[in-house]
């Protein structure tokens, strides 16, 4: 069985390979502070052609949501890179009501989840107080991180109601729109359009509807900075997401989290967000994923201690943790083995001979690839030409139709993991016709399944957190979602925690040509 989520031309995805991917790291921001988020009201800005105005909590109402069993999807965020053009995704706005018709636009691109980089700087200041995330120096730290308090006696108060009135609740979403990758991207908001229109047609979630707003973050750690700040500090979103790049998702979360405003992305390195109490990962995180690969390859695919496995990744500190993790997993299954030969790409590097002749010689029979396309497509290209075809291998976020596209066919019959959209799984269809209801001409890509999942969360939180909704209400309800979205791999904070959440079963996906299949699952 085949689950169609496609839609990226050859020629789109190679014009991906003209950005570069993103920046060098910088430090994380320590020391979330235990204050409780108040229980005043804040003003709340309206978005492009819509207005709302901070009230005092709602009168409640029954009205819900569809079943969470009914939809969704998940993947992982994708990594930083500067955008080589000035392209924008048609049908792209700066504001999107959910509840309103949307424009269509170009078909955006079929991908597997996060491009991996380097995370940019993004030191400038905020507005509306407070500092921007330090950033490798003596740079002040953001404000102390309000944590969601636990249960009490009697009513606790649901927290700050910035972007929730009686009649909506705003959310804010920040991705490439402009650019390169913002034409095969772009269009990813759409997913969580989708799922808020079926919300809001069945009556919304507590009586309130709705309402989306999205924002360019340039594909680029200094424009997810600006970005973030815009969200939170002019348009006074009440919650926000990051699908896409983990240099961004990594610069905003901090922000995020420094204001108490709650954040979903797709999975990060775990140890990163230990004192991030505000962020909720959609997705399995790098270190769980590497080291389910190579249990895959041992476990289904034959290998054994006789094959020779480089790993080629982006040096990134957003990586390193899954590289290590990976280590201490092959050492397991091969009675003290180790990769074959670990080779760090540089976020700008084009010439790959010389890693390519270092795998060959050191016997390399698969590369596992975690790096951005316009790599993994130079690489394989090089690789070629050198007369060097070892299997290719891959964890979230390289396999996808961009990355099979974007390499011309070099990667044909590659695999790798994936955490959502198994065609074994029960709500493939039903995410196809919920979104071509509103989406009628488009064909759904990874990135609409990512947003849409990102939705289903979001509104799952709404339920729980009730009527009274503030942010630390819906902080505290975030952690008792339990849910198997029918399409994705299930999240349960509850059995796995915060941060684990979605570490659970995988798609196995594999590379045919220049589109990617999806052929099975992985449970564990």
């Amino acid at each position: 069985m085949k689950i169609h989520v496609r839609g990226v031309s050859l020629l789109a995805a190679l014009a991906l390979t003209l950005s570069a991917c993103g920046g060098g790291g910088g430090n994380n921001t320590k020391g979330a502070a235990s204050r409780l988020p108040g229980g005043g009201s804040s003003p709340s800005a309206a978005p492009s052609g819509g207005g709302t105005g901070s009230t005092a909590a709602p009168t409640p109402d029954a009205s819900a949501a569809p079943t969470a069993g009914a939809s969704a999807a998940a993947s992982t965020g994708s990594g930083s890179s500067t955008p080589g053009g000035t392209a924008t995704a048609a049908g792209a706005p700066a504001t999107v009501k959910a509840s309103g018709g949307s424009s269509g636009g170009a078909t955006s691109a079929a991908a597997s989840g996060s491009t991996p980089a380097a995370r940019n700087a993004a030191g400038s200041a905020p507005a509306g107080g407070g500092s921007a995330p330090a950033r490798g120096g003596a740079a002040a730290a953001p404000a102390p991180a309000p944590t969601p308090g636990a249960p009490g006696a009697g009513t606790p108060s649901p927290g700050d109601k910035t972007g929730v009135t009686q009649g909506d609740v705003l959310f804010g979403i920040h991705m490439p729109l402009s650019g390169p990758v913002g034409v095969l991207v772009g269009n990813g908001w759409k997913g969580t359009d989708a799922y808020f229109k079926a919300v809001n047609d069945a009556g919304g979630v507590n009586g309130r509807k709705l309402k989306l707003v999205v924002d360019d973050d340039k594909y680029s750690a200094q424009g997810a900075a600006s970005a973030i700040r815009d969200l939170v500090d002019t348009k006074h979103v009440f919650a926000v997401a990051c699908p896409v790049g983990v240099d961004q998702c990594s610069v905003t979360v901090d922000y995020a989290n420094s204001k108490g405003v709650p954040f979903l992305s797709g999975g990060f390195r775990e140890k990163y967000l230990e004192d991030k109490p505000w962020a909720f990962p959609v997705t399995a995180s790098y270190p769980y994923g590497g080291v389910r690969l190579l249990d895959y390859m041992f476990q289904k695919r034959g290998y054994t201690n006789k094959r020779k496995i480089g790993l080629f990744w982006l040096h990134s500190e957003n990586l390193d943790e899954m590289g290590g993790a990976s280590d201490q997993e092959l050492a397991k299954l091969t009675g003290g083995g180790k990769f074959a030969l670990k080779y760090p790409a540089e976020k700008d590097q084009s010439d790959f001979s010389a890693a390519v002749t270092k795998f060959q010689s050191a016997g390399v029979d698969t590369v596992w690839f975690h790096v951005a396309p316009d790599l993994s497509t130079k690489f394989a290209a090089q690789a070629k030409l050198l007369g060097y075809q070892p299997q290719y291998v891959f964890t979230l976020p390289v396999g996808g139709d961009i990355w099979a596209a974007a390499a011309g066919g070099n990667l044909d019959k590659g695999f790798g993991l994936a955490g959502f959209a198994d065609p074994q799984w029960s709500g493939t269809q039903q995410f196809q016709q919920q979104f071509h209801k509103y989406y009628p001409d488009e064909q759904a890509d990874e990135f609409n399944l990512l947003c849409y999942a990102i939705g289903v969360v979001y509104v799952e939180g709404l339920k729980k957190a009730g009527a009274d909704l503030g942010r630390d209400a819906f902080a505290k309800a975030m952690n008792k979602v339990d849910i198997d979205t029918g399409i994705s791999q299930p999240i349960s904070y509850t059995q796995r925690g915060r941060i684990g959440g979605p570490n659970s079963k995988f798609a196995v996906w594999e590379i045919h040509g220049a589109k990617t299949d999806q052929v099975s699952g992985f449970d564990w």
